[in-house]
């Protein structure tokens, strides 16, 4: 083999390299999302999104850094909460940008009622200084379900139930950037 082919060989696989390590710290953005909304974590969220990036919830448009305390205060309201992120699809456009649409499934208790929610987001990535991170998030809601307290209450009974949600939960684990890089 010629040395220039085995240098073009190394360089193929170098980029390889790189596109499969900024869709794995893509999907792990994604995790974290939910995780920071569950424990109602902000530092991990913001492990998650620029602060200049460009939200869209339908009830409120902007930057990650005026929709933070909103998000963070409808998330506080559930007894308990889950959110999911899963069957991403991801496309890159060059070396610093994608493409990202995933479905996700959230949920919620409250003392009067539990809610599921069935949608999609259309996000954007950006690399910025080596790091990946969320430069703008659509979200559109599919589909809800909603069941009275009364009937979820007896459902529950006996199952253990997350009370007192915050980052300081003994049951919380930070895996942010740290735990994944």
């Amino acid at each position: 083999m010629i040395m220039s082919d085995l240098a073009a060989e190394i360089a193929a696989l170098r980029g390889e390299v790189e596109r499969l390590k900024a869709r794995e710290a893509i999907r792990q953005s994604l995790a974290r999302y939910g995780r920071g909304q569950e424990w109602l974590d902000v530092s991990l969220m913001d492990e998650v999104f620029w602060d200049d990036a460009d939200m869209d919830f339908g009830f409120f448009r902007g930057p990650w850094r005026e929709y933070r305390p909103v998000l963070m205060e409808l998330e506080a309201r559930g007894q308990s909460t889950f959110h999911f992120l899963g069957a991403a699809q991801i496309a890159f456009e060059g070396d610093d940008r994608a493409q990202v649409e995933c479905y996700g499934l959230a949920g919620g208790r409250r003392a009067e009622a539990t809610q599921v929610y069935g949608g999609r987001y259309m996000l954007v990535f950006e690399r910025r200084g080596g790091v990946w991170k969320a430069a703008a998030c659509r979200y559109v809601l599919d589909w809800t379900l909603k069941q009275p307290a009364s009937e979820v209450n007896q459902s529950l009974a006996g199952i253990n139930q997350v009370e007192g949600r915050s980052p300081q939960h003994q049951w919380f684990r930070r895996m942010g950037m740290a735990a994944t890089a």
